[in-house]
């Protein structure tokens, strides 16, 4: 499997909505905060962990979710510089 720390637009959306996400180890803690509003997991027992830990404090999973959208995937953030980018 690569660890390129992939993840997908709903998953971002989730994130933008305030929503927690529990996702497969793909090394997106090389770019993103984990452990709250992100969570991961290698394996069965890991995802029910994972589930358990949301479940526990899911009024702070999810304004850590919404701070992790603000903080790494806002358009002033993203689409500036891919606009820059572009342009140039």
């Amino acid at each position: 499997m690569s660890r390129g720390g992939w993840v997908s637009d709903r998953s971002v959306c989730y994130l933008a909505s305030g929503r927690p996400i529990l996702v497969q180890d793909t090394g997106i803690g090389d770019y993103l905060p984990t452990g709250k509003g992100i969570l991961t997991f290698r394996n069965l027992s890991e995802a029910l962990k994972g589930i358990e830990t949301i479940n526990a404090d899911y009024e702070q999973h999810c304004l850590a979710a919404r701070q992790i959208a603000e903080q790494y995937f806002s358009t002033d953030r993203v689409l500036l510089p891919m606009l820059e980018a572009a342009m140039s």
